[in-house]
């Protein structure tokens, strides 16, 4: 028992030493007397990146302050420690300067009190915006944007030991730290704050507002805010949107069919239905896309043929990359191949938005950019032009618009578009003064929650639909129906753009 108490207190004792000279070292080691050669000890404080800006040349990121404490490993400087961090922070702190050197500390206060010994550097916050579109953490722009817009520095002198030198509290050294080099956007700061504040109903899902003229993003919001997923590039089952363009082979190959839709079709073995096997009954085109027919359309996909369908799914751009920037490619879509379609139950899922076919929020909304100026196909923009240290612009030229759709075409097709917000299943989009086209959704994932399918569901909308300037996509994931979900978000969208 003796012994045992023995090596107790033996193992305390060297503990404890080993602590107190661990303190000696951090409350000492930095305190040596200038010698006559030393050199210099670099400590970078912050980076921040290409400035990106809105389309009105407002700052998008690098535009909030952050303090910065500089804290060398000394007895003064961890006395006040006290005043700017809680106790586990400090005792992460006091560890990190074990190593002997100085180190930097974010505050978390935007009004710092004035310190004899520990440096406060006013610096830029990196990461300013939760736009999962811009931000590095979830692959967005700045992900792809390699080059820096600047650095500061803390420069200290040490002796030929590398040791800290007495009364050397760092020089801080701004090396091209005010630099306004960047990037202009397409995204207008005031239609993506109406994005946001008209999102707050989604929980999980996008929003998307584009120029139908050019095909230039204005606004992308992704929910939740703090998710990493760019909900907006990633591929989704589009159901009934899908529609739109069934419906834009079906003009532009002059295929108008009148079906009497029972509520449910048969194709081989496979039975289709409409929702809740509503029979809608002797219809055409028009009529057919106002109720979402499914059972019209998978006819209309077996009537027009794989080649047509994915002949104009390839116009209108479902085969293609998107290039944002630079290397900075999203597929639009993974379209069904010949072989697949060579099925006529994959034919028929084909032709309303389901089987073997995912796309992105991002393509649907440049289908529908396509549709509302007329017939004209556009890349997608996202940015606009290149800015140098003195603001200049140099605008970033992009490939020639293909036209896929005459103009006569394309005002059939909004046409019906307006049908369904008037007669269909896009009501709930409409408004006394606001006038609105577009198409509702509800598809089917595959995926299941307690025996339940979970389902994406859309409005893909464009106003005013008599002169169109805005392309708007609306996507929820887990929802109910495009109509109860998403429809109300377009409507408050389109009365603030309205305001604007």
């Amino acid at each position: 028992m003796r012994k045992r108490i023995t090596c107790f207190i033996s193992a305390v004792v060297f503990l404890c030493a080993t602590l107190m000279g661990r303190i000696g070292y951090i409350v000492f080691g930095g305190e040596y007397t200038v010698s006559q050669g030393y050199n210099s000890y670099s400590l970078t404080a912050c980076e921040i990146p290409t400035t990106l800006y809105y389309s009105d040349m407002g700052k998008i990121n690098n535009n909030k302050t952050v303090y910065l404490a500089v804290i060398r490993p000394n007895e003064k400087c961890i006395g006040e420690l006290y005043s700017l961090f809680d106790y586990q922070k400090r005792n992460d702190i006091i560890e990190k300067l074990k190593k002997g050197y100085p180190i930097i500390e974010k505050l978390d206060t935007d009004t710092p009190s004035s310190l004899k010994y520990i440096k406060i550097i006013k610096a830029t916050e990196e990461k300013s915006t939760d736009m999962q579109i811009i931000n590095k953490e979830s692959s967005g722009l700045l992900y792809y944007v390699k080059n820096k817009n600047g650095k500061i520095k803390v420069n200290f002198s040490v002796d030929a030991r590398g040791r800290l030198l007495e009364g050397d509290d760092g020089t801080v050294i701004y090396d091209d730290y005010s630099a306004t080099s960047g990037l202009k956007l397409t995204i207008n700061k005031k239609i993506q704050t109406i994005a946001q504040n008209s999102a707050k109903s989604i929980n999980n899902g996008c929003v998307i507002i584009m120029n139908t003229e050019d095909s230039s993003i204005l606004a992308c919001v992704n929910k939740p805010s703090d998710s990493y997923v760019n909900k907006a590039l990633s591929q989704y089952a589009v159901g009934s949107i899908f529609k739109l363009v069934v419906a834009a082979c079906a003009i532009e190959n002059n295929v108008f069919l009148q079906y009497n839709c029972n509520g449910k079709i048969k194709v081989g073995d496979t039975e289709f239905s409409c929702q809740g096997k509503k029979a809608h009954k002797n219809q055409g085109l028009k009529d057919a896309l106002a109720n979402s027919c499914n059972c019209y359309f998978v006819n209309l996909a077996l009537t027009l043929g794989q080649d047509k369908l994915l002949k104009t799914a390839n116009e209108f751009g479902f085969s293609d990359n998107t290039t944002l920037y630079g290397d900075w490619n999203v597929k639009n879509a993974s379209l069904p191949n010949k072989s697949n379609l060579a099925s006529k139950g994959q034919l028929a899922l084909f032709g309303f938005g389901q089987g073997k076919f995912t796309a992105t929020p991002l393509q649907m909304c440049n289908v529908l950019c396509t549709i509302a100026n007329g017939g004209t196909y556009n890349k997608t923009k996202l940015v606009s032009s290149i800015v140098d240290d003195r603001k200049k612009q140099t605008e970033i030229k992009y490939q020639k618009e293909k036209r896929i759709l005459t103009k006569s075409q394309a005002k059939r097709l909004i046409g019906y578009m307006r049908y369904v917000v008037t007669d269909g299943t896009g009501a709930n989009a409409e408004t006394y003064r606001h006038k609105s086209a577009g198409k509702t959704a509800t598809a089917q994932t595959g995926q299941y929650n307690f025996g339940i399918e979970k389902l994406n569901t859309w409005f893909a909308g464009i106003y005013p639909y008599d002169n169109p300037k805005y392309a708007i996509i609306i996507m929820t994931e887990n929802g109910i129906s495009g109509s109860s979900d998403c429809c109300p978000v377009f409507r408050t969208i389109v009365e603030n753009l309205d305001d604007m």
